[in-house]
């Protein structure tokens, strides 16, 4: 299993300074998720030291209300607690020419609820698993195990576990599939290949979703568990009890990993999360400065420093943000 490296979780501190280039003016406005609201604030406190002239504006009642604010033209930046959804590409081709420019901006929390928490993988303690990997995830919870598992995984025995727990079925638990985390396993782990029908929903847990019901689905995942040594299901480390536990998990290839707040900020933990700001402009056109100067910003040491000050998000490594910013450039740049 991986050690921590703390190294890697402070690497955002050799991040380039932000250098302005020419002086701003004007409204800048972002909607999207409401769990941004600190951290846009603190952003744009440091921001307006160095543009004193910015008109700075938010309107952030949730991730899904970010697209329409952008194709609008009512908002600049959207602000999103998790991956677009495609059928928000959809809309916005309805409208544009050219695919929604996103960037990661940050590390989702470690454990703090409703601020895109890294995935945790949690058991019964008593079972004796010891780590699991992405395909053998992918076996348990898809129906089509596009990461090349040959068959389905469904009795513990599979996983490498003897005596009782050979022939002992794995009881799978899923999530709403509508929600944040649902779409990021989906993407992550399952390659966008449809869930399997032996993911059920645990006993309690919401049917739809409204404010509050993932903290509620989490509650009802925890007392299932508890209660059934075979289950496995998936939620966040704010979650976890004395008689549950999370397991370290391995990407293809890759050594496993525990989740902790170090390895969930260096990004070794496989399950960890960005969020992302979306913005309007077509790539290799000429972008609004304000949009530009202010996601450089995002991606200097000043910027990331405010992510650290927040205290819940976590600030990106060097080797995410330094590509981000690179990407920036490049698309920010108009074609000759």
């Amino acid at each position: 299993m991986s050690t921590v490296q703390t190294s890697a979780s402070l690497s955002w501190k050799a991040l380039p300074e932000y250098e302005p280039r020419g002086e701003l003016s004007g409204r800048l406005v972002a909607w999207g998720d409401p769990a941004f609201q600190e951290l846009w604030d603190g952003w744009i406190r440091r921001f307006g030291e160095f543009h004193p002239g910015l008109e700075p504006d938010s309107f952030l009642r949730g991730t899904s209300t970010a697209v329409g604010g952008l194709y609008t033209g009512v908002a600049d930046i959207g602000l999103f607690g998790r991956e677009i959804r495609k059928l928000e590409r959809t809309s916005w081709k309805r409208i544009f020419d050219h695919q929604p420019e996103g960037f990661a901006i940050a590390t989702g929390a470690f454990d703090t609820f409703a601020k895109t928490v890294a995935v945790a993988v949690l058991v019964n303690a008593e079972n004796p698993i010891a780590e699991l990997s992405f395909s053998q995830l992918d076996a348990i919870y898809s129906a089509e195990r596009r990461r090349g598992c040959p068959e389905p995984i469904t009795r513990w025995g599979q996983l490498g576990l003897t005596g009782e727990w050979t022939d002992a079925p794995i009881h799978a638990y899923g999530l709403d599939r509508d929600t944040g985390t649902a779409q990021h396993i989906w993407l992550r782990v399952l390659q966008e290949g449809p869930w399997s029908d032996r993911a059920i929903l645990p006993e309690g847990a919401p049917t739809r979703m409204y404010a509050g019901s993932g903290g509620h689905a989490a509650e009802a995942l925890v007392t299932t568990l508890e209660n059934d040594r075979y289950g496995i299901g998936l939620a966040g480390f704010r979650n976890l009890t004395g008689a549950l536990k999370a397991v370290p998990i391995s990407e293809d290839p890759g050594p496993a990993v525990a989740g902790t707040r170090e390895t969930t900020a260096s990004r070794e933990y496989p399950l960890s999360r960005s969020v992302y700001a979306f913005v309007r402009e077509a790539p290799h056109s000429r972008w609004d400065p304000k949009v530009k100067e202010f996601m450089r910003f995002v991606f200097s040491r000043e910027g990331q420093s405010v992510v650290a000050a927040e205290g819940d998000y976590l600030p990106l490594p060097e080797s995410i943000a330094g590509p981000e910013l690179e990407r920036l450039m490049n698309l920010s740049s108009p074609s000759e």
